[in-house]
């Protein structure tokens, strides 16, 4: 929120008075902070992941979420071969397509 409060500050001294300046950065406030949107997901995933060269590691974190989330959710005499069908998916070197999500 420090951020976006010393950039609101900075860009308020030449952009102050255009009309639905505070109406913008009310927008763009409500868009990171709530939930629903992802907003701040996007910002961390797509402009300080890439600038910080974390890509991988991210990743990577994303890989064991995804597997903590099987090992919680899925009964233990099915896991294995959940986890086996993910590492086949995961070990694939071409292209995969993404499954249609139900609607």
């Amino acid at each position: 929120f420090s951020i976006l409060f010393l950039a609101m500050d900075y860009l308020e001294n030449f952009l102050g008075e255009i009309r639905g300046f505070y109406t913008t950065c009310l927008c763009v406030t409500v868009w990171l902070f709530l939930p629903i949107f992802n907003g701040a997901d996007y910002v961390f995933r797509k402009v300080l992941v890439p600038l910080t060269g974390q890509h991988e590691n991210m990743i990577l974190r994303d890989v064991h979420n995804v597997k903590m989330v099987i090992m919680e959710s899925i009964p233990e005499w099915h896991r294995s071969s959940v986890l086996q069908r993910a590492a086949d998916v995961l070990s694939k070197t071409e292209a995969v397509s993404r499954p249609e999500r139900a609607r």
